[in-house]
């Protein structure tokens, strides 16, 4: 849970844990969160000088 929790940014394992629980539909859309989260972080930023 430690990675996971650095993973997404959390400061405590209390809020990683609330993505942790046997509901598919809301282990789903966590992932998918998380996943969207990940992939803003990613994403190369251009500068553009002038």
């Amino acid at each position: 849970m430690q990675v996971l929790r650095e993973i997404a940014g959390h400061g405590s394992l209390t809020t990683i844990q609330r993505y942790l629980h046997p509901d598919v539909h809301k282990v789903t859309t966590a992932g998918a969160a998380l996943s969207a989260r990940l992939s803003v972080l990613r994403v190369p930023r251009i500068v553009v000088v002038r």
